[in-house]
């Protein structure tokens, strides 16, 4: 039933929940997974063009050469995260691999699915709620409304308070 699972991981130790459910599932199935990790693009705050736009000031060249360097950080703290990941996969005798790409986690993870032929995605929300959840939205909710595929989403675990 399901060849290709998608895992979606931000780092966080709750995303690697996700992780252990769609081994259990590839296991089941035989399938293989994709984890994919986005690093969303950094901005730089005080990038300014002249009136005509033909020229940047030099404060927005030093922005720009500032985001660009910690783009280039963030994608390497996760490309080793996404390295010990893919191991601990293999080590299932999973057939694995893993995508680190930079852009909105919404659409990345929509082209993902297309280009890797994927049939299920896997994945956690963060369990935001009210006023945060209108505003910030939900990528979990967003997947879950369209994709052309199923998704499972793992909510967080509440503490029970007495």
């Amino acid at each position: 039933m399901f060849k290709n699972l998608l895992v979606p991981l931000d780092g966080s130790r709750f995303s690697s929940h996700a992780l252990g459910y769609a081994i259990d599932i590839a296991q089941h199935y035989r399938a293989g997974i994709v984890m994919l990790r986005v690093v969303e693009p950094e901005t730089p705050i005080s990038a300014v063009t002249t009136p005509m736009g033909m020229e940047t000031s030099l404060s927005a060249q030093l922005a720009i050469k500032e985001a660009t360097r910690q783009e280039q950080i963030k994608t390497g703290y996760a490309k080793r995260y996404m390295s010990r990941k893919l191991q601990e996969v293999t080590l299932k005798g999973i057939k694995a691999d893993y995508l680190v790409v930079t852009g909105d986690p919404f659409e990345s993870i929509m082209k993902t699915c297309k280009k890797e032929h994927i049939d299920l995605v896997v994945m956690t929300t963060h369990g935001k709620s009210g006023l945060k959840r209108a505003i910030l939205g939900s990528v979990a909710d967003k997947v879950v409304r369209d994709a052309r595929v199923p998704a499972l989403v793992i909510r967080p675990r509440q503490s029970r308070r007495r």
